[in-house]
């Protein structure tokens, strides 16, 4: 269907990726990994036949049909216009002749929710006769539907530590010190209730992941959190309730960022505060695939306590070694795998009854 032969594209003089070979059969799902850069959605527009390669055969046999994270909607179709990220994705799948066709999907995850991601993982298990090649750092989506994955620009080279003094503690170390407390925190914008009832205590060297659908609710917390530290106050930014940090804690916070250079600005900056407790507002964001490997091998050595929220499931899952939902009403909270916290039916009960809870 789809055969690679020590394919290579210079641009402007430069190589963007060299010697690269692969086969596919009808049915056959392949994920392509790499930094920026590395010449992902080049590969995939050689493939479309949208671009030519620099040296190497190709050939191609049926139609290619490529979809895109940013699937543009049509304004001539006001219904289209409205549509969220997944429900365009589901009628741009809709009728797809899965027989037939060999299917690009370049960074397809970008704008969808955990629901939306799900959904896909499912559509293309289901289609077992769909090929298929992933672009994209979604490893959690890539690895959950290709078996074989082609990494483009060799292996990660950066590094990221986040140098601190303090002692390491088990996140199930009860006698560790207490590095952050809150109780019965509430917060109010414009008439409507972000969070209510957010009780926990928080001890040195646990790794807590905020999660859940309340997206707001977790960002305005990790700020609100960093705001009463800061501040030097019970509780600061707005928010109601007492928050106590412990003894000899400093707090380093990254704030959400919006570019790969803010990015990069606000972990330089991380590394050098020399602090004990890092609170992080979806650090992965803007970061390439290289880049999200060093932070999260940085985050899974760093021996102080972290507060985080980040829509990447693998980087979640490895570093969390406790998990918190965030929901409106209240938390519910696990010392445990993200994984586990997700297949933990009394977890899932509670969830449900605080998101459903006025």
């Amino acid at each position: 269907m789809v055969e690679v032969k020590n394919l290579s594209l210079q641009l402007v003089g430069k190589d963007i990726f060299t010697d690269v070979n692969f086969k596919l059969e009808r049915g056959d799902k392949i994920g392509i990994i790499g930094g920026a850069g590395s010449g992902k959605s080049s590969l995939l527009d050689i493939i479309a036949g949208r671009l030519m390669p620099t040296t190497g055969e190709i050939k191609v046999e049926g139609e290619v049909f490529t979809v895109t994270g940013n699937i543009s909607a049509d304004f001539s179709e006001l219904r289209m216009a409205e549509m969220s990220a997944i429900e365009k994705l589901k009628r741009t799948m809709r009728g797809l002749k899965v027989e037939e066709i060999i299917l690009l999907l370049d960074e397809p995850t970008k704008n969808l929710d955990s629901d939306g991601v799900q959904w896909l993982i499912n559509f293309l298990r289901e289609n077992k006769n769909l090929t298929t090649i992933i672009s994209g750092s979604d490893r959690y989506f890539i690895y959950s539907v290709c078996k074989n994955i082609i990494r483009l620009g060799g292996e990660n080279l950066n590094k990221i530590d986040f140098p601190t003094d303090a002692e390491h503690f088990e996140p199930t170390d009860l006698t560790a010190p207490v590095a952050l407390q809150v109780e019965e925190l509430l917060k109010v914008r414009d008439g409507e209730t972000i969070f209510k009832h957010i009780n926990f205590t928080i001890r040195q060297g646990q790794k807590v992941a905020f999660v859940g659908k309340n997206k707001i609710g977790k960002e305005r917390l990790l700020k609100d959190l960093f705001s009463s530290f800061e501040e030097g106050k019970t509780a600061g930014g707005g928010v109601h309730g007492e928050v106590h940090f412990g003894k000899n804690i400093k707090v380093a916070y990254m704030p959400r960022v919006f570019t790969a250079t803010a990015a990069k600005s606000e972990l330089e900056r991380l590394q050098s505060s020399g602090a004990n407790f890092l609170i992080l507002d979806s650090p992965t964001a803007c970061l390439d695939l290289p880049m999200i490997e060093a932070l999260e091998y940085g985050l899974k050595n760093f021996p102080g306590t972290i507060l985080f929220a980040d829509d990447d499931r693998t980087f979640v899952t490895s570093v969390a070694n406790r998990i918190m939902d965030i929901a409106p009403s209240g938390t519910v909270d696990r010392i445990c795998t993200y994984e586990d916290f997700l297949a933990n039916e009394t977890v899932l009960q509670q969830i449900k009854e605080k998101y459903n809870s006025k």
